[in-house]
């Protein structure tokens, strides 16, 4: 009976600090191996702090839970993180960069906002004219032109 695991989830949940039901859905999406049970209790090795370590770094770098899946399964394979580490870091700094430029075009309506004396949706050059074609919405904010920060439309 000296063989079997001690640490019980919420020992493991309050080490690694995350909650027990997260570690629960770890185990079911097999992101974690299944713990065995003593006396129908989850019990673990400290093993499985390394691992819950791992996924925390890899979820701030923004990776996906599945992204972060196929991370651990190279590992567990034996053929290494190397190559997957390399593809799936390539996406997401092109995922960044993209990020970035809707967050600059945000900073900047957002600066030109904060001045506007507008009084209607209509005047105002932060948004679209009724008149004009619907835009992209995830264009929209890139798409806004003001001269010199004044964000009123010029009567036309």
């Amino acid at each position: 009976m000296d063989d079997w695991p001690e640490l019980t989830i919420g020992e493991i949940a309050r080490r690694a600090g995350v909650a027990s039901s997260t570690i629960r859905y770890y185990e079911s999406i097999g992101l974690l191996p299944e713990p065995v049970r003593e006396h129908g209790q989850r019990r673990y090795d400290e093993s499985v702090l390394g691992k819950l370590g791992f996924v925390d770094v890899a979820q701030s770098a923004g990776f996906s839970l599945a992204e972060i899946k196929e991370l651990m399964e190279s590992i567990d394979g034996g053929n290494g993180m190397a190559n997957p580490m390399r593809s799936l870091s390539s996406q997401k700094l092109d995922e960044v960069e993209v990020l970035l430029e809707r967050t600059k075009a945000m900073k900047g309506w957002l600066q030109v906002a904060q001045e506007c004396g507008c009084m209607t949706a209509e005047e105002c050059a932060l948004f679209p004219a009724s008149e004009e074609e619907p835009i992209d919405p995830d264009l929209t904010l890139t798409l806004v032109r003001v001269k010199d920060g004044v964000c009123r439309r010029e009567p036309g």
